[in-house]
């Protein structure tokens, strides 16, 4: 980092980042990318395939009654994990966006200090409980308060895959076990993450990233419109489409740019976690039989200037989005946020991260980050999103509330039913 002016625009406007309250499928078919789908099955493979394989003919014998596909599951489960994570589960299938438990002071993101992620910290917040059946980690961009821990929970989640841009997958080559050949000359790391779990979503080559609603951030050669991407091992698919980072403060923007090329050792300095594409997500949890989505999410770590981050409408056509997870920080140097993204997106409920000074020690009460507007935000969420207009209310730690955009305090747990 260059000077103490910079960090203070990282630490007082968030890298997305208390409150008063605590609160489509018309895509077109895939490439050849890591758990990329076909037919818009979640299985990773072709849903006629993945029919066949659950009903196909007995081959023993005698024939042994084949085991019953389960009905989809009635509710969607979703903690919030603090700063920008949330987690998200549906029947047997969990996805995770991505946490921060290792939190460096202003000293240190002021000064370049070393930085290691803390694995103390986050087995203390993430055990294995918590991690059963992790499958996907989301993150729309590369900054440290996304990604400084994934390395992190990766090792501890063995089933899960990082969903991402290019920035972070060139940082995390720095933990494949067959590094590049150049690295020979720098210590490996003691974890190992093989790099068919780090899928860059705007991968220049093999990019299903959609540009529809920004075709001038579209990188030479990329298709214009995105590919859904089934997530192997679950009934879950991840569609990324084109978003963009806000400056911090006025014009100073935190780690801008993006890591090019295959790193031999993770940053130690948090302003070289370079942000690379800006990224937003939605995610479908899929019915096991009929492959058809039970419960869609909107995701976004970076709010933007519409219509940059919405998905198109023929994506979002057939399923309306249940539940959208926005990104508080920073969202007051954009335009008429988070009504424009309330609107387009259409959600049923939406809850706030990404608000919480994450610089501040790991246990301290969460306080918002300095200047930014927090209960302004859950105001102009509200009045886009209506108290008790949807038929099923949200569940918040165990109580139903007809509040339908909540502030989440870390720890705090929301249900959804089907509608």
């Amino acid at each position: 980092m260059r000077n103490g002016a910079l960090a203070c625009a990282f630490a007082f406007c968030a890298a997305c980042g208390g409150g008063t309250d605590t609160v489509g499928t018309g895509a077109p078919s895939a490439t050849d990318v890591p758990g990329a789908a076909t037919t818009g099955g979640g299985s990773g493979q072709p849903a006629s395939t993945a029919e066949a394989d659950a009903n196909g003919p007995c081959t023993t014998s005698p024939c042994a009654p084949s085991s019953p596909i389960p009905a989809p599951p009635a509710t969607l489960r979703v903690e919030f994990l603090g700063v920008g994570g949330f987690l998200l589960r549906s029947g047997a299938d969990a996805l995770m966006t991505a946490p921060l438990y290792t939190r460096p002071d202003m000293l240190a993101v002021e000064t370049g200090l070393p930085v290691h992620s803390d694995p103390t910290a986050v087995d203390a917040n993430l055990p294995a409980s918590k991690l059963a059946n992790l499958r996907a980690i989301l993150s729309g961009h590369a900054h440290y308060d996304h990604l400084l821990d994934v390395p992190t929970v990766l090792e501890r989640a063995k089933t899960a895959t990082l969903y991402s841009n290019s920035s972070a997958r060139n940082v995390l080559d720095a933990f494949a076990p067959d590094r590049s050949m150049s690295c020979g000359g720098t210590p490996a790391s003691s974890s190992t993450i093989n790099r068919a779990r780090v899928v860059a979503m705007d991968d220049p080559t093999a990019s299903v990233v959609d540009y529809t609603n920004c075709p001038d951030l579209r990188p030479p050669g990329a298709p214009l419109t995105g590919t859904w991407v089934n997530v192997p091992g679950a009934n879950m698919r991840v569609y990324a489409v084109c978003s963009t980072h806000p400056d911090q403060v006025g014009p100073i923007h935190f780690a801008p740019g993006s890591v090019e090329g295959e790193q031999c050792t993770a940053p130690t300095r948090m302003d070289a976690w370079k942000e690379g594409t800006t990224l937003a997500f939605l995610v479908d949890f899929l019915d096991a039989k009929t492959k058809k989505p039970t419960f869609r999410v909107y995701y976004q770590d970076a709010p933007t200037n519409a219509p940059i981050g919405f998905i198109p409408d023929a994506v979002l056509s057939g399923k309306r989005v249940d539940l959208a997870l926005l990104c508080v920080g920073s969202y007051q140097n954009v335009n008429n946020e988070p009504a424009a993204t309330a609107d387009a997106v259409a959600p049923r409920y939406a809850l706030g991260g990404h608000w919480e000074d994450f610089l501040q020690p790991l246990g301290s009460a969460p306080v918002p980050i300095p200047l930014l507007d927090v209960p302004g935000w859950l105001v102009k969420a509200r009045a886009a999103m209506p108290d008790g207009t949807e038929p099923k209310l949200l569940v918040t730690n165990g109580a139903a509330g007809s509040a339908r955009a909540v502030l989440p305090n870390p720890g705090d747990v929301f249900e959804i039913a089907t509608p």
